[in-house]
């Protein structure tokens, strides 16, 4: 969804980086911590909505700068100083060109050589910079795993545990940059070039398998054992797409009002065929 700037947002991104229309541009509302204003085609000033966004924008752009230049496609790099007001954080970043791709689709050779430039990364000199694991919906804590399967069918409950008895163990498994939300409008494509990669915010040095599972998320599952290093990962990488699933049915019982029939049929058949894999490792 999105909106015209108010004049108090164009004010401030004309104080911070004169020059792109911003008057004309749009506030794009559908980030959980941040309003973007996009003046198309020109650059676009990210502004916190919640306290805690604000006070981690900092490193969130010293993350991207520190990554600039790594890939072979762009990031939204700042074109101006993080700005701080009280309980509220702004930056103009780079406009990165291009739109989602077609769900469901994708070409594997491409998006195999994703996974294998984020592989590359050395996460040590990055140690500082990068999110922990989990800090988007938090672990799997006693409390959530029980709200969880409480909230699906009975013939489900068995399959989850399956899955979320499995996922500890890959604390173990050596730790690599992991995007934290490599999927949809966050990478920009045009003409089926990968142009640039948005939302570095839960970038996390952890299990690998994590980018597969977002890029088949997205792309369907019928790319998961082209794209996947190899048949270790891609059995890990099923794991994790059970564990989103279920990520999903936590979220939806946040809302006691929330009829979420239709999530659990959507969410069944990931979860099950994570179950089935669950014990073949």
């Amino acid at each position: 969804m999105t909106r015209e700037a108010l004049p108090h947002e164009y004010e401030l991104a004309n104080a911070l980086f004169p020059g792109p229309d911003w008057k004309a541009a749009r506030v794009d509302e559908g980030g959980q911590f941040h309003l973007v204003l996009v003046a198309r085609d020109q650059a676009v000033m990210r502004m916190s909505r919640t306290a805690g966004a604000a006070a981690d924008m900092q490193r969130r752009m010293d993350l991207v700068q520190a990554l600039s230049g790594t890939f072979s496609f762009q990031l939204p790099t700042a074109l101006s100083q993080v700005w701080h007001g009280k309980d509220f954080s702004a930056v103009i970043q780079r406009y990165v060109p291009g739109a989602a791709y077609p769900p469901h689709t994708g070409d594997v050779v491409r998006l195999r050589s994703v996974l294998e430039e984020l592989a590359a990364v050395d996460v040590r000199p990055l140690a500082n910079l990068l999110a922990p694991p989990f800090s988007y919906r938090g672990p799997w804590t006693t409390q959530k795993i029980d709200a969880t399967l409480k909230a699906l069918p009975p013939d489900l409950v068995d399959a989850a545990r399956r899955v979320l008895d499995t996922i500890p163990a890959f604390e173990t498994v050596p730790a690599s940059l992991v995007h934290g939300d490599l999927t949809g409008h966050n990478m920009r494509w045009h003409d089926g070039e990968l142009l640039g990669v948005l939302d570095w915010d839960l970038a996390a040095a952890w299990d690998p398998a994590l980018n597969a599972a977002y890029l088949a998320s997205w792309h369907g599952a019928d790319v998961l054992d082209a794209i996947a290093p190899n048949q270790e990962e891609a059995w890990r990488v099923r794991m994790w797409l059970g564990a989103m699933a279920l990520e999903s049915v936590f979220d939806a019982s946040l809302n006691p009002n929330r009829d979420i029939g239709a999530l659990i049929d959507k969410i069944r058949p990931r979860l099950v065929a994570a179950a089935a894999a669950a014990g073949h490792g």
